[in-house]
């Protein structure tokens, strides 16, 4: 137990050291998913975002895949059942569990063996998509890798939510200058 909770410390302290840094939330989350796999022993990791436009989850941080190159049925898979089950998962055997997606194996030309996927939440309790690590190294995934997977899933959520709060912000922010500029040269059209 002392093992796992120095393991949550030094992921916790990892990616809260990524979060704070300047950059774009895409950079950020594809240095976060190295780190991760090193912390889950597994080969790759991976965020699945959902669009609500298509209903579709899609990959939007991976050290493998483009952003959006994959997009699945929000209920399609692990990641899909986790997203709409709102609960983890472990699949110690990918091809013998009815929830796998083999299409994202033959699109990608990756062959999965294990996985592990945790939901991601907003502070408004709404799913935003999925956090997982495929193929651990050594052995089968655990309830102390499904922990660590949590701990993962919510700074992750909360930089992803953070980052999108910035952009609103922003954007409100160039929309209420063009409007004074457009009000204050209108004004100054009246009394001339």
């Amino acid at each position: 137990m002392k093992e796992s909770k120095t393991r949550s410390y030094r992921l916790a302290k990892e990616l809260s050291q990524i979060f704070v840094l300047e950059g774009k939330i895409d950079s950020k989350l594809s240095v976060s998913m190295y780190h991760l796999n090193q912390f889950m022993d597994s080969e790759r990791s991976s965020v699945w975002l959902f669009q609500p436009w298509n209903q579709k989850l899609a990959v939007f941080s991976s050290l493998d895949l483009e952003k959006n190159e994959v997009r699945i049925p929000k209920s399609c898979g692990v990641a899909g059942w986790v997203f709409v089950n709102r609960k983890p998962a472990i699949v110690n055997d990918a091809y013998e569990d009815s929830r796998f997606c083999r299409e994202v194996d033959d699109m990608t030309g990756f062959r999965t063996r294990n996985l592990i996927c945790s939901p991601l939440f907003d502070n408004k309790d709404e799913c935003l998509g999925t956090i997982q690590s495929i193929n651990k190294n050594k052995g089968d995934f655990t309830t102390d890798d499904i922990e660590l997977l949590d701990l993962a899933a919510r700074m992750v959520a909360v930089a992803i939510n953070n980052s999108r709060h910035y952009t609103e912000i922003l954007v409100t922010s160039e929309a209420r200058r063009k409007f004074i500029k457009q009000i204050s040269g209108n004004v100054g059209k009246l009394f001339s």
